[in-house]
């Protein structure tokens, strides 16, 4: 470890800085660069050969190596993770031995959580190789699908497939609804969302959804995929991976179940016994405008999800893009007369340096490229100030939480996520022993960087040890 030399704060526009300053110079004993930490370990790109956790192109997860060094270094007998997406925490912890859980809001995670840890834990290979086999000959025939199978599109995914593969995905919508086998039936359904990218007209690229011109869409920007795999080609593909992965999976993951349930953690937290986990490993959603509903689009809509259910499923998510509308009041009264919902409320309307920002945001209003930027930021804090009081009241003493996340800036502001969060630990009742830094931060917006100059942001990941009494 070698100690991080963070320059003074400056505000652009000649704002308040001493709420951030003051902050910083009382983490600063606690802020390292850890030569462990590196893009590829702290994201999915760590995934990218693991058995199971390479199915899906989940970029808003981090690597099971990661995982696995933080279990060792807690010594942990169970774990949960908030945010779990495709489960990476509870399957590593769960194929260790321990008790490992995970909430997940995003369905598309939840699936292939699911599919994971069925693949760890109890498929029938031969029986899934079958299905599987039947599967690909469906898709391939020459006969008519059902038009109730065909896909259930919204406004933002018309026009993702072409023709031969729209049939192709009606298809085997219809074969999969008429399996009885329902392990063989869930990795089935999960195959099939899980190439929807690589057979459509998009790309994942940050908040958006980029399109190829031969979707016909009118484009600001020209993307040329080349050439588009089929879905039996796709599809193949998957199904070998998925077979060859079932051995090393039971080795990996096989020793235990893990427990996913399926929610927004804001409600799910409230429900768990207090002192229940030993660990928490996590990274939730950064303040950084993503739209999770959008970046997952295909996936949704394979789902099920009409545009009614993508609304409710956006707004249901923690805030992290501007189209979130304040769930203040929602808190408010599922969380009525709790004393832990007046501290979060406390810790979020005195954290001086988050009031800071908020403040020269607002004074800047008109300049900013979405004035939503400003509820943004204020439901984000809002809201992760109930998690992190509830993260307390549900570790036991002794007790640690890892947690992944980024700063961010707005309108040439910084927002020091990394010590907001910190204090906001350390006021709920737990000791922030450490602020990791990667050696390498990321840069700001091309956006910014015009108006303001390039400056890094921390890329970071805390540890915070629950305090006895």
């Amino acid at each position: 470890m070698r100690t991080a030399l963070i320059p003074p704060v400056v505000s652009p526009h000649g704002g308040k800085v001493n709420g951030r300053q003051s902050l910083q110079e009382r983490f600063a004993s606690r802020l390292s660069i850890h030569p462990g930490l590196t893009r590829k370990v702290v994201s999915w790109q760590g995934n990218r050969k693991s058995p199971g956790l390479r199915w899906m192109k989940y970029k808003e997860g981090f690597s099971g190596e990661l995982v696995d060094a933080l279990i060792e270094d807690a010594e942990s007998e169970s774990v949960l993770d908030p945010f779990s997406g495709i489960g990476t925490t509870p399957l590593t912890a769960a194929g260790k031995g321990l008790k490992g859980t995970g909430i997940e809001i995003m369905p598309v995670g939840v699936l292939a959580s699911n599919a994971l840890a069925c693949a760890a834990n109890g498929l029938n290979k031969r029986t899934f190789e079958r299905y599987g086999q039947s599967l690909l000959e469906q898709v391939e025939s020459d006969r008519a699908p059902d038009r109730k199978f065909a896909f259930p599109h919204v406004r933002i995914t018309e026009s993702a497939f072409p023709t031969e593969t729209e049939a192709g995905l009606a298809k085997a919508r219809e074969y999969i609804a008429g399996v009885n086998d329902t392990a063989s039936a869930m990795m089935l359904d999960f195959a099939c969302m899980s190439v929807l990218e690589n057979i459509s007209y998009t790309r994942k690229d940050g908040q958006y959804l980029r399109w190829d011109y031969r979707s016909g869409r009118n484009l600001r920007a020209r993307l040329d995929k080349g050439p588009l795999q089929s879905l039996p080609q796709a599809l193949r593909a998957r199904l070998r991976e998925i077979l060859d992965d079932v051995e090393p999976l039971k080795v990996k993951y096989g020793a235990k179940m893990p427990k996913f349930i399926m929610g927004s953690c804001l409600k799910v937290l409230r429900d768990l016994p207090e002192g229940a986990f030993d660990t928490v490993i996590t990274s939730p959603p950064y303040a950084n405008r993503y739209d999770y509903t959008r970046t997952y689009a295909l996936e949704l809509a394979w789902l099920g999800y009409d545009q009614k259910k993508f609304s409710n499923l956006r707004q249901e998510l923690l805030s992290a893009t501007v189209e979130n509308k304040p769930k203040r009041d929602w808190l408010e009264s599922c969380y009525r007369g709790s004393v832990l919902m007046e501290s979060a409320a406390r810790m979020f309307e005195e954290q001086s340096a988050l009031q800071e920002v908020l403040s020269i945001l607002e004074s800047h209003v008109k300049e900013l490229s979405n004035p939503h930027v400003i509820r943004l930021v204020r439901g984000y804090f809002q809201e992760m100030a109930v998690v992190i009081s509830e993260l307390a009241r549900v570790v036991r003493p002794g007790g640690t939480v890892y947690m992944v996340n980024d700063n961010v800036q707005y309108h040439g502001e910084e927002i020091p996520v990394d010590l907001i969060l910190s204090d906001f630990a350390e006021q709920a009742g737990f000791e922030c022993q450490h602020i990791w830094l990667l050696a390498r931060g990321k840069g700001n917006s091309s956006q910014q960087m015009g108006k303001f100059g390039r400056r890094e942001i921390r890329k970071c990941m805390y540890k915070w040890v629950r305090r006895n009494g």
